[in-house]
């Protein structure tokens, strides 16, 4: 049985654990320095119950250094700590999965295997040549951001495609449409990078449309208004897991409140925890209650000093670039993502009852896109696209399922659908896994002629990819497969799951035939 006729529970199944074999088949990259600072903190909470990255620092450029507020010396690194820069967030969710990695690590036959530094398959091969080479230390933080990366960034991302099929399914002319929707936001945007990395993009991403969609349905399903505890929870991780999200997050309240009036006090009332926690952070560490961890950074002081922490104005460049440039083009990287137009237009005309929901959809993408281009490092550093833009995108899908309920009836709806949907995961995927380390970039783009001298997926991936050098994978480490055929057992399984799971969830779901009326009209007819 395939896909043609399935419940919803069923695609949603199905949705989830495609994505979940997808972005865990990749371990993250153990050279990206957001990531390796924010597994810092939770090495160093949950080895020896400080707030300091002394011991764990030398794997990250992005730190801090302070010696205390009154401090006059020339060297706080000295005669201070080193600390995160970064926010709290992803540590925080990170840290009891830590604790339970511990615990399997020291159980003797794993604990000999990272002591031994004997590595299976192709593993060898992937690591840099100019490095330390195989180190317990190494195996063991390596295996740990592995684990922790799995539970605290991988689950949460399939959970949230999961959230933007059961959205969109309210809204499609078929199930069929929302789970083609959910799948290409999955594998087709660069939520799908960013849900193998210890980074704070897809988590903010999480919180902040899993919270409107449960805002979704109280307002318009009269759902339990309990639910605004979670909510109230989700809202509070986002604002100390990505600052800016602030924006969408005012939008969305506003919203809400005209709606639900004083109801919010539930919302309210359940975010204030996380808050007090994050202020007493802060003020152990930098001494105010405020994130000023990137005041104290060690890099980019001069871009942090920029205007407003790097931000000045929007410019007509920086919109090019985050949209149609070579080096950061959303909708070239992205491109069905150009439907969003045309759905947001039939959305207006089809949903008078909902519009409402589509101005603050509207509102969210505008306010992110435009911080953005305010920002003077709107490009991201060594990135798969315009990183900043992730927690924004399940919004940005969303009208495009009222484009694909007009194109995906007609014969060439459908093939401009699947040309467009196609591109865009074969883009995105060729970013993703090519290679060891996100695409460099050796400069600032901060011109429209260098925002069109380099083209990430022409110049880094796919010579990358040619070569067979693709990001460590479980078929290769596993089952020493080289190159591109490291890829085979991913396609196994995601035909398993696809064939699979629909055939099981279906046929567990459909009733038995009682045999007893069956056995009495044998009976008659001897």
């Amino acid at each position: 049985m395939g896909l043609s006729h399935t419940s919803r529970r069923t695609y949603a199944v199905t949705l989830f654990l495609i994505l979940l074999v997808c972005y865990s088949y990749f371990m993250p990259r153990w050279g990206d320095w957001g990531a390796n600072s924010r597994a810092d903190l939770v090495y160093a909470v949950g080895d020896q119950g400080v707030l300091h990255i002394d011991d764990y620092h030398e794997n990250t450029g992005d730190k801090a250094c302070f010696a205390g507020r009154d401090y006059t010396g020339d060297s706080p690194c000295e005669d201070g700590h080193y600390y995160t820069d970064k926010s709290l967030g992803p540590s925080l969710v990170a840290l009891p999965f830590y604790m339970v990695f511990k615990a399997v690590a020291a159980v003797p036959p794993i604990q000999r295997f990272i002591e031994g530094g004997n590595l299976p398959g192709n593993f060898d091969d992937t690591l840099n040549p100019d490095g330390q080479g195989v180190r317990p230390d190494a195996v063991y933080q390596g295996m740990a951001l592995t684990f922790i990366t799995f539970f605290a960034m991988t689950v949460p991302s399939a959970l949230l495609a999961t959230c933007v099929f059961l959205f969109a399914a309210r809204f499609a002319s078929k199930d069929l449409y929302a789970f083609i929707l959910a799948l290409a936001y999955g594998l087709g945007t660069i939520a799908l990078p960013y849900s193998m990395a210890l980074l704070q993009h897809q988590l903010a991403a999480f919180g902040t449309f899993v919270g409107f969609y449960l805002l979704w349905r109280i307002i318009y399903e009269n759902a339990s208004r309990n639910w605004l505890l979670v909510v109230g929870v989700l809202f509070s991780l986002v604002l100390i897991t990505e600052y800016p999200i602030f924006l969408m997050l005012a939008i969305i309240v506003v919203w809400a409140f005209i709606k639900l009036r004083w109801a919010l006090w539930r919302m309210i009332l359940a975010g204030i925890p996380l808050g007090l926690l994050f202020a007493a952070y802060n003020f152990a560490v930098f001494e105010t209650p405020m994130p000023v961890g990137y005041n104290y950074s060690i890099n980019w002081q001069e871009e942090h000093e920029t205007g407003f922490m790097s931000l000045t104005q929007p410019t007509l460049e920086r919109y090019y670039g985050l949209t149609f440039s070579p080096v950061r083009g959303m909708f070239l990287l992205s491109p069905f993502l150009l439907l969003v137009f045309p759905g947001l237009y039939w959305m207006w005309r089809q949903r008078k009852d909902q519009r409402d929901v589509l101005l603050v959809i509207a509102l969210c993408v505008f306010a992110l896109f435009t911080f953005n281009a305010s920002s003077i490092m709107w490009w991201g550093g060594h990135t798969v696209g315009p990183r900043y833009l992730v927690p924004m995108l399940p919004f940005m899908v969303m009208p495009v399922i009222f484009a694909f309920n007009r194109l995906l009836p007609l014969l060439w709806g459908r093939l401009l659908t699947i040309i467009l949907v196609a591109a865009s995961i074969f883009a995105v995927g060729a970013l993703t896994i090519a290679g060891q380390s996100w695409p460099p970039i050796d400069f600032f783009p901060f011109t429209v002629e260098q925002m069109n001298s380099t083209f990430p997926l022409a110049d880094y991936a796919l010579p990358l990819l040619m070569e067979g050098n693709v990001a460590r994978n479980y078929g290769g480490i596993l089952l020493d497969l080289p190159g591109i055929a490291s890829l085979i057992p991913l396609l196994i399984a995601l035909i398993v799951i696809g064939l699979g799971v629909p055939w099981l969830l279906e046929r567990r779901s459909k009733p038995r035939t009682d045999a007893r009326p069956l056995e009495q009209a044998a009976e008659h007819g001897r």
